[in-house]
């Protein structure tokens, strides 16, 4: 055997490697709870805040690069759940300056961001290769651009959970999030509750 041929075969099996790899990658698609398609079309309308709150979509493309990678996401140290390809999280923020986080292959990507009362704000979670497996980071995105993305994917369930939250944040005034509005009548409470203040 010649090396011209060697080499060929093994390429040939480094190639069949590689392809085996991506659709065993591909298969384990991670997968988390979603919200009722109520609150799921409820959250897609995009509504303007209730009184005195920001609000903030956090989403996950359907790239599917880390597919079968769960990623943990917090505001300010609050852990609000896991996301996967094509879903989004909908929460509502006190206006002012936030730091998002998201669990990457060594510790946590941040992102700060200025939240506008009465404004909702977007922001993409994307992962990237690492070396032993994927990392993410958070960008802030254009409003039509995000609402456009959002449109096609689903509202995960909060999974607020206190004993995951970051201890550096730990008892800061004014921080976090609470989910967003499921429906018309959860806005009417929240505008009205924040109006009575």
């Amino acid at each position: 055997m010649s090396y011209i041929q060697r080499d060929t075969a093994m390429i040939k099996i480094l190639i069949l490697l590689a392809g085996l790899l991506l659709i065993n990658f591909c298969a384990g698609c991670a997968k988390v709870a979603v919200q009722g398609r109520q609150a799921d079309t409820y959250a897609k309308e995009f509504n303007p805040p209730p009184s005195g709150w920001s609000g903030l979509y956090i989403y996950r493309t359907r790239n599917i690069m880390g597919s079968a990678l769960k990623k943990s996401l917090y505001v300010d140290g609050q852990f609000i759940g896991e996301t996967a390809r094509g879903v989004f999280f909908y929460r509502l923020v006190e206006p002012g300056m936030h730091i998002l986080k998201t669990e990457s292959e060594f510790s946590e990507n941040d992102l700060e961001i200025q939240c506008i009362e009465g404004k909702n704000h977007y922001v993409n979670q994307a992962l990237r290769p690492g070396l032993f497996v994927g990392g993410a980071y958070l960008s802030v995105v254009e409003e039509t651009e995000a609402q456009n993305d959002i449109k096609g994917y689903r509202l995960a369930e909060n999974k607020d959970n206190p004993e995951k939250n970051l201890e550096e944040y730990t008892g800061r005034p004014g921080t976090g999030s609470i989910p967003g509005p499921r429906n018309r009548s959860d806005f009417e409470i929240l505008n009205t509750t924040q109006e009575s203040d």
